[in-house]
């Protein structure tokens, strides 16, 4: 029986100079080192998804050295001349690239077989909250939330979704396979962004209130009210997501009230709505294993110290190293919703799936 990696790295389509690949590889030998008692174990695998050159690799440990060796080379590797716009984004058509489904299949098989149980399923690229990002793919409109299909992956669809976890696109056999491949000590990492200006706006707004600096910091009361006042374009582009919170009423609203009071217990309901609406809070919530991704309103970026083959990504909390920070928001986070910090502390948020699973009701 086995002990898994799993890796997918996917596309920089910006053209950053930036290979997922190396930062898949630089985050085996931090597991590696982290774990001397894996060394020389014929057991222990890390398999990497490289989506850039369409091919599946295999890394297996060799004292404190991870070799790797292609074991499929079956998928197509990325001609931006073929398979994007010149807006960058991904084709709508069928290709035989690399999909984060073919991880899932992976999983799967490991978990049909009994050939062991993953340890970590990573995937490192850009994201959003809704998934992270492998080749900047769009759904096609039938299969969009407004669409006749909304709970169906789009087939031509490379990158992660919400609905990836859904009996929709696992039916139960596959669930079932999927979910055997992991236990108690497994976990997953989603290493992308999560930067949504709705949740980065609304904690600044709170904070900057004239009520927040009248107790001490993590004193507040949900009872607690602040005045918050938002632009019109900030009305425009974003009140919809949450009329709950901005409008009290899921059918009514009117973005010229963008000035008004909330309480702490609103502003946390807010944030706990936006965390269960992510990617990651619904892996964690179907899958019962724990994940460490970004928060709403965060995001990730390539870590700059540390020894240069085990740099992975951070959630920037130096403003003089990475020119900005979030740790404001990240301390908004973790002292009014009790928010843990993943255990390598590069700035990334538990989703506990026990936690999810309370939210959902909220």
């Amino acid at each position: 029986m086995s002990t898994y990696v799993i890796l997918v790295a996917g596309y920089e389509y910006h053209h950053s100079g930036t290979n997922m690949a190396t930062i898949c590889k630089n985050r085996a030998n931090l597991l590696l080192e982290q774990n001397v008692s894996w060394r020389d174990n014929v057991n222990m695998k890390f398999i990497l998804f490289d989506v850039r050159f369409g091919k599946i690799d295999e890394g297996t440990i060799s004292g404190d050295t991870i070799n790797w060796t292609t074991i499929s080379d079956e998928y197509d590797a990325i001609d931006d001349s073929v398979h994007y716009t010149s807006e960058r984004h991904f084709i709508e058509q069928e290709t035989n690239v690399i999909s984060i489904v073919d991880a899932y299949e992976y999983i799967q098989n490991i978990g049909k077989n009994n050939l062991g149980y993953v340890r970590e399923f990573s995937v490192v690229g850009h994201g959003w909250r809704g998934g992270p990002v492998l080749v900047n793919s769009y759904e096609r409109d039938a299969f969009k939330h407004s669409g006749s299909t909304p709970n169906l992956r789009d087939p031509w669809d490379k990158d992660g979704r919400r609905k990836d976890t859904n009996i929709t696109n696992m039916v139960p056999s596959q669930w079932t396979d999927f979910i055997n491949a992991f236990n108690e000590d497994s976990r997953v990492w989603v290493w992308g962004c999560a930067a949504s200006q709705l949740y980065k706006k609304v904690i600044q707004k709170v904070t900057s209130s004239i009520e927040f600096p009248r107790k001490r910091y993590g004193s507040h009361s949900d009872e607690d009210t602040f005045s918050l006042s938002f632009s019109r374009a900030f009305a425009e582009e974003y009140f919809d997501y949450d009329k709950l919170f901005f409008y009290r009423s899921r059918t009514t609203g009117d973005v010229t009230s963008r000035r008004f009071t909330r309480t702490l217990r609103e502003v946390k309901d807010f944030l706990i709505r936006g965390l269960c609406h992510t990617y990651s809070a619904q892996m964690a919530y179907n899958s019962h294993v724990n994940v460490y991704a970004a928060l709403p309103g965060t995001g990730g970026d390539y870590e700059r110290t540390g020894r240069a083959n085990k740099r992975v990504m951070v959630v920037p909390t130096n403003s003089t190293l990475y020119g900005y920070s979030f740790t404001g928001i990240l301390r908004f986070y973790k002292t009014y919703l009790s928010i843990q910090e993943d255990p390598d502390g590069k700035g990334y948020a538990l989703y506990n799936p026990e936690t999810i699973n309370t939210w959902k009701g909220i």
